[in-house]
């Protein structure tokens, strides 16, 4: 029995780290404890349902050379460990219940350690406990994955089927359900107070609390969960710990939980929220009285350079690959080609936000910003988005053809402040106005991520034709011999959708530019704009770097490549070569825990009041668009875990918090020189009107020439110019005897 006996009967199956040649798990952690169980993916969570195509390519690849793990989705698996007392309690199971499982099983197989996985199918909405405190050595898997038949245990047996097929697994039966129904909060005392707690809730503190904390600790922990749980809850504990250094494996972690509960000194509920709070948690919880949290949002201890989760693993190799320490470039980069990357697959249908970012990275020249280009570029290489990466824009046309030729349209633009330049003169002076469609270009695209993208007339026409032109070329070297049938079919193929238009466009940018040139660009009004207010501005204050000495890059590893191909292609790990990058199914849910939705509304409140206090100062614009980007961000940090947690909204909303900061300053800082700039140059009017006979000239004479400016702005500059001791003020008698207020050059 192999993978494809799972694949038939509906199974996701991914595949299974193997072991090196000193016993250790090909993972690279010489410390796993999950040997030969251990996802090959991070993503293993949102595993597809592959195509007998697709396993081929994968078994080709090596993905199931040792074995496989398969996703337990809408059954329920008792999986009897006999080395923790698992024989005794499948025993005492079958006599309280007076039911024999493997007998009631159409699919039981025999685990490689002298063990016993017995499936059955059960309720889809049905949630079910994974252990029970009276049946130790026990665990009833309904969620996550097992070892599947065919595979290889550490012992060096095989997983082998005892009984059946996997197309013969029977429904659970009632008994078992009922022993093991969830209800949906757990009741505990806490402060003196009947609580309500969900598992969301529990996932949420344990997201508060770093997992390589001390031993003590870590077992306190899990005695609260127990405590809290009534003994159900060892799954939560055992997933929570697997993100800490020090992992001991499943099979520790039920060793211990079966240890708690016996003694006469309880941990209870209450010293998990004490922990949890102390890691910044803010309790969701429901109090039968008004006992609430009630914390000031902060964006306090959290570190902007080092990005939660597999973004922050991407952020320290990017930073590996640069000789200069550029560590703000790199989270800018890293957060660019995760959400490129995951793009296409992955949405989240609560806010309707992509992951595509518009991002401005401002360093000085000669400070290491091509390293951070090229490492994004060998990121995309490394998930197979390499044929959709652009290196510049050049016109509207252009984007839109790029976006015919891909789904995926994402730019690492070089010099980009130079084409910025260009296109605030055009905005100014009415110039260039081909430039100005291509932000309209940019930001139709970039809004469109989720639904369809209608063309222009004359945009569909002028490509049509570019297109029919080279369509006729390619049919002439056809009928010459030439082997050209796959560029006429994309052609054609490209033909069809402009008449369509383009259905979910991705298009993303992140552009490189210098302080000198980017500066000034971003005023009030330009903030305020969709283009820049969208945007991210990443600005790295050393302008001299000092180089790491005898500095070498290091390749990326199989880990991570295989990590990031596997986020691309919804599980898969196979290559993709020269193919379109696309995606047109239905795409990956990600979820956000209660907690976190609870906090998002928490920030969005808080734009909204930072908003209404930047009217004064015509800001208000930067923080009104700030929501969108913490949605954004935390979506991206979301992406390999599967869902949007705390951690991730917390991150998020700190980035963005210091971006808005960024802004402002530039905005306002324009804003300033603006005025200054205005006020030169009324001065320098003014001096040259007062510069030619000596004669003088009345404020009425001087605020008609220096139409439009204001005249209550003239006398201002005016008394400036006479401060400063440029001008003077006299009263000189005219022919009628009449007094005359004059002015003149000092």
């Amino acid at each position: 029995m192999n993978q494809f006996d799972y694949l038939d009967a509906g199974f996701r199956i991914f595949g299974l780290h193997g072991v090196d040649a000193k016993g250790n798990c090909e993972c690279g952690n010489p410390h796993c404890k999950a040997i030969l169980k251990h996802p090959r993916t991070s993503a293993w969570q949102h595993t597809p349902n592959w195509s007998d195509e697709q396993l081929d390519t994968m078994e080709m690849m090596g993905q199931f050379s040792t074995g496989f793990g398969v996703l337990v989705d809408e059954h329920i698996v008792i999986d009897i460990d006999p080395r923790n007392g698992g024989s005794e309690a499948y025993a005492k199971l079958c006599k309280d219940l007076n039911l024999d499982f493997k007998a009631l099983s159409g699919f039981v197989v025999a685990t490689g350690g002298g063990g016993w996985h017995i499936y059955f199918k059960k309720p889809l909405a049905m949630a079910l406990a994974g252990h029970h405190a009276d049946y130790e050595g026990i665990d009833f898997k309904s969620s996550g994955y097992v070892v599947g038949c065919g595979s290889l245990h550490k012992s060096g047996s095989l997983y082998e089927a005892e009984k059946g097929h996997p197309d013969d697994i029977a429904e659970a039966p009632a008994e078992l359900l009922a022993l093991l129904e969830k209800p949906e909060h757990i009741r505990a005392e806490f402060r003196g107070q009947q609580v309500d707690l969900s598992a969301d809730d529990l996932g949420a503190m344990l997201q508060c609390i770093d997992a390589n904390c001390s031993y003590e600790q870590w077992i306190k922990i899990g005695m609260a969960l127990h405590h809290a749980t009534t003994g159900t809850g060892c799954a939560i504990w055992d997933t929570w710990s697997a993100t800490g250094e020090d992992y001991a494996g499943s099979e520790k972690i039920g060793q211990h939980w079966h240890s708690f509960g016996k003694s006469a000194s309880l941990v209870t509920v209450g010293t998990l929220v004490h922990f949890a709070e102390q890691g910044g948690y803010q309790s969701t919880v429901t109090f039968e009285t008004d006992l609430v949290y009630d914390e000031p949002l902060s964006d306090d201890n959290i570190d902007l350079l080092r990005p939660p989760g597999f973004v922050g693993k991407l952020v320290e190799w990017i930073n590996g690959q640069c000789r200069f320490p550029r560590e703000r470039l790199a989270v800018a980069a890293a957060l660019s080609a995760m959400g490129n990357i995951s793009g296409l697959r992955y949405e989240d249908k609560v806010y309707g936000v992509t992951t595509n970012q518009f991002i401005f990275c401002v360093a000085g020249s000669a400070t290491g910003k091509e390293a951070i280009q090229q490492a994004q570029a060998e990121i995309h290489k490394a998930a197979g988005i390499a044929p959709a990466t652009h290196g510049a824009i050049k016109s509207e046309q252009e984007i839109i053809r790029n976006l015919i030729d891909h789904q995926a349209a994402c730019y690492i633009i070089d010099e980009m402040g130079l084409v910025l330049q260009k296109i605030d003169n055009a905005r100014k002076r009415g110039g260039a106005a081909y430039l100005e469609g291509v932000i309209g270009a940019l930001m139709s695209a970039y809004s469109k991520a989720n639904s369809f993208m209608p063309l222009g007339g004359d945009v569909r026409k002028e490509i049509k034709m570019q297109l029919a032109k080279e369509l006729g070329q390619l049919k002439k070297r056809q009928a010459d011999g030439a082997d050209v049938e796959a560029d006429i079919a994309s052609i054609e193929r490209q033909l069809s959708t402009l008449d369509s238009g383009l259905e979910r466009p991705f298009l993303s940018l992140i552009g490189y530019t210098t302080p000198v040139t980017f500066n000034g660009l971003v005023d009030y009004e330009q903030s305020a704009n969709g283009f820049f207010g969208r945007s991210l501005i990443i600005q790295e204050k050393e302008t001299n770097p000092k180089a790491k000495k005898r500095f070498k890059t290091l390749p990326m590893d199989m880990t991570m490549s295989m990590t990031l191909a596997s986020i691309y292609n919804g599980g898969s790990v196979a290559a993709t070569g020269k193919q379109r990058v696309e995606h047109l199914a239905e795409r990956v849910e990600i979820p956000t825990e209660a907690a976190a939705l609870d906090l998002l509304d928490t920030i969005e409140d808080e734009f909204h009041a930072m908003a209404e206090k930047s009217k004064e100062a015509t800001l208000e614009a930067i923080p009104r668009r700030a929501f969108e980007l913490v949605l954004k961000v935390s979506l991206v940090l979301a992406i390999d875990d599967g869902f949007r947690s705390v951690e991730h909204v917390r991150w998020a909303y700190a980035f963005v918090k210091a971006d808005i900061q960024a802004k402002v300053n530039l905005a306002a800082g324009n804003m300033a020189a603006d005025d200054r700039r205005h006020d030169e140059a009324l001065h320098r009017k003014i001096l040259n009107i007062l510069d030619h006979d000596g004669l003088g000239e009345s404020i009425g004479v001087i605020a008609n020439r220096c139409r439009p400016a204001k005249k209550e702005d003239v006398l201002t500059s005016l008394e400036i110019l006479i401060e400063k001791g440029f001008v003077k003020k006299d009263h000189i008698t005219a022919l009628n005897n009449k007094k005359l207020e004059k002015y003149f050059l000092a």
